[in-house]
């Protein structure tokens, strides 16, 4: 799998923004999302966040390519960036999933994650996902995940969508579309998600 760097430069910034924002492109249960676009104003991936009990940020992202990963902050630990991490997700008494998870921020990994119908349907099912890495172990409950996930891949077709009419029109009719987010008291990420 080859994960883009340009794709989740913004990640951890919009998943520390959206929480507790009102005006998210969409909720689903606990969850809240929306699109972001890189400098040029182009779409570049949909990205969905909600906090557990222990104040941890969780977040997932799917790519205009329909990659995806999980992203998890927090910014009670700092963490060596750069450095990558054997891990192993664990969603109820479903077959582990083992990953890669790189730290792309002092505050936040992401874990990139296979487009298959086994993690699908465990994320999108499950009721408690765990993480345990060496001398590590968090979990989140997945309330309202299947939902979220629907939303999430909605909002990537919706602004793929968007920008073939965007480009087939441009030079014929002005097209009006939404500025590019900012997001502000947050840290932004520069990964390569294609070295892991």
């Amino acid at each position: 799998m080859t994960l883009r760097a340009s794709l989740f430069v913004p990640l951890l910034a919009v998943a520390l923004s959206l929480f507790g924002v009102a005006n998210a492109a969409f909720i689903s249960g606990v969850w809240q999302g929306d699109a972001n676009y890189d400098a040029e104003g182009k779409f570049s991936d949909c990205t969905m966040t909600a906090q557990a009990d222990s104040g941890v940020l969780l977040g997932f992202v799917i790519s205009k390519y329909y990659e995806w990963g999980l992203v998890i902050a927090d910014e009670r630990h700092e963490f060596q960036v750069g450095t990558t991490e054997a891990v192993v997700l664990l969603i109820d008494q479903r077959d582990p999933i083992a990953a890669i998870a790189k730290v792309i921020d002092v505050h936040g990994i992401v874990i990139p994650l296979e487009n298959s119908d086994p993690v699908l349907t465990a994320l999108r099912e499950g009721k408690v996902l765990t993480i345990v890495a060496e001398g590590a172990k968090v979990s989140f409950k997945l309330t309202g995940t299947k939902g979220a996930i629907a939303e999430l891949a909605s909002c990537v077709t919706e602004h793929l969508n968007s920008e073939k009419v965007d480009a087939s029109t441009a030079t014929r009719v002005p097209v009006v579309t939404r500025p590019p987010q900012r997001r502000e008291n947050s840290f932004s990420i520069s990964a390569s998600l294609s070295s892991i």
